[in-house]
């Protein structure tokens, strides 16, 4: 099936739909949940994830199929799925090194300036989460996890990649992409925003490259999921 074309001004409206609702469940939903059921800030934030990336999951899916795609596998090619080449498997582990070098060197930047200038340091963690160890049956929160984060990589991905990128009538997509996903993270708050600036501008060029969105979710999971596991579960304090 042939693809549709989709215009600047679309994509922007997407994107900032999105983004809209993503304050609203900070700032409205969460504050609920976390204040007057007293729920723990982690659990909160599963929930609140659910509610933001099952949606554009299903919107990515919805949009394809709207095209005339029927079928997992035509589905998978309209969303450019597929599995990974050589070329895709070396731009995959180079992304993922650039991120994590790139990420890595302005934290340590950061974490200079703050020793040397007096600078506040960039807080890693977002103005509504406590990053913090779970204990006992607590880490059963691990499995719900699970099902939020791939909803969270996987439906990002679709939609900003494999729906919104690959359409966007645009001489350099990337670029208009990378900005869009960038204020996406706005509700996360500046630090962060600055701190995920190589994986915000890496996965839309890469994908760019290989138009197989496969790559960005593959940059994608690895950068975001390993340190959260890690400190639930104690290795990084």
């Amino acid at each position: 099936m042939a693809s549709s074309r989709l215009t600047v001004t679309t994509t922007i409206l997407t994107f900032g739909a999105a983004t809209v609702y993503f304050f609203f469940l900070l700032f409205v939903p969460l504050p609920v949940l976390t204040l007057a059921l007293g729920l723990d800030s982690i659990l909160v934030w599963f929930i609140t994830g659910f509610a933001l990336f099952v949606p554009l999951f299903v919107y990515a899916i919805q949009m394809a199929r709207a095209e005339g795609n029927r079928g997992i596998r035509q589905i998978l090619a309209a969303l450019d799925v597929r599995k990974f080449s050589r070329r895709d498997s070396f731009y995959a582990f180079t992304g993922l090194f650039l991120v994590l070098a790139t990420t890595a060197f302005i934290y340590v930047g950061s974490s200079w300036l703050s020793v040397y200038f007096g600078m506040r340091s960039l807080s890693t963690t977002p103005w509504f989460l406590e990053m913090r160890e779970l204990h006992g049956q607590e880490r059963w929160l691990l499995l719900i996890w699970v099902c939020m984060f791939f909803f969270n990589i996987v439906g990002e991905e679709l939609l900003w990649r494999g729906y919104l990128q690959r359409r966007l009538a645009s001489k350099h997509p990337w670029v208009l992409c990378s900005v869009l996903w960038m204020g996406f993270h706005a509700p996360f708050g500046l630090d962060l925003m600055i701190i995920l600036t190589p994986v915000i501008v890496i996965i839309p060029y890469f994908y760019h490259k290989t138009r197989n969105t496969l790559v960005g979710v593959f940059i994608h999971a690895l950068f975001n999921g390993p340190v959260f596991v890690a400190v639930s579960l104690g290795f990084i304090k």
